[in-house]
């Protein structure tokens, strides 16, 4: 089995002592425990695999090594496997996730040369984020008509009709619109792709029409944790910096916003002018 693969499938091992006990150590005294990693036991159960630049045991990668997945052999013996997190591969051949039989979630990198085909012969997939040539496309194609969610099958992020996507996500969360959104590959970082799906949602002119007061603030919206489930509120990705596109809001009377310092003043200026209230929100909504 490739390396990275045996320390993917560790990774997701919580019953694992080795695997916990790396949590409390620096990088270098996990680099010196790489061979005891490669021969320490992955459990057949493990439901998860997960190699991403934020995985814990790639920093135990020594340096000069090469920490990406390079092939999939061996994975069959994991039946178990659910979720295959794996963007920081290349792999040649896919054949073995037909072996998964309970495989729904799959994100992997591939080579220019690799044949996608053998997803269409993984019957419970969800949820694919698999790079494809042009010659590759149809299976995309065809893996969606059957119901899997296809991240490169997206369209373009475009927040229309705004020209700040933290700005749509606001009035989306205000108007309570439904959403359909796939598993999230990673609950703690931010989900690009769901986030693309959201901004995707059309408003018509009645919905943008019944907002007369808008609120936001840096967190506690149901709608961030839609595309960030276990965002800590505490960084400033959702942060409102620009309200280019606001004047879509015909009948908007009131803006309250947290952090307010964050918006261009001419902006805040020209919504006043106006006629809209602009004030700062405190205490949530």
């Amino acid at each position: 089995m490739d390396d990275c693969l045996r320390l993917a499938l560790l990774e997701c091992d919580y019953t694992s002592p080795v695997r916990r006990s790396l949590s409390r150590q620096n990088v270098q005294d996990r680099q010196a425990r790489h061979g005891e990693l490669l021969r320490a036991p992955v459990a057949g159960s493990v439901a998860e695999a997960r190699w991403t630049e934020h995985a814990l045991l790639r920093s135990a990668v020594p340096a000069g090594a090469d920490p990406v997945i390079r092939g999939l052999d061996g994975i069959a013996a994991f039946p178990d496997l659910r979720v295959l997190h794996l963007p920081a591969s290349a792999v040649p051949d896919l054949t073995p996730l037909t072996e998964l039989p309970s495989l729904a979630l799959l994100s992997v990198g591939v080579t220019p040369a690799t044949d996608l085909r053998p997803l269409l012969d993984c019957p419970r997939l969800t949820r694919v984020d698999v790079p494809a040539s042009a010659a590759q496309h149809d299976v995309l194609v065809a893996l969606a008509a059957r119901g899997v969610h296809v991240d490169q099958l997206l369209p373009a992020r475009d927040a229309a009709p705004f020209g700040n996507p933290i700005l749509k996500l606001a009035v989306l969360d205000l108007l309570g619109v439904p959403l359909s959104l796939p598993e999230p590959f990673d609950e703690y970082h931010l989900d690009d792709a769901n986030l693309t799906r959201v901004l995707a949602i059309e408003l018509t002119e009645q919905q943008l029409d019944s907002v007369e007061r808008l609120h936001w603030a840096g967190g506690g919206y149901a709608i961030q944790h839609a595309v960030w489930p276990q965002w800590d509120g505490e960084t400033g990705e959702f942060d409102l910096r620009s309200l280019r596109g606001i004047e879509s809001l015909r009948n908007l009377k009131q803006l309250q916003v947290t952090p307010l310092s964050l918006l261009p003043p001419a902006e805040l200026a020209a919504l006043r002018a106006t006629g809209v209230t602009v004030t700062e929100l405190y205490g949530g909504h």
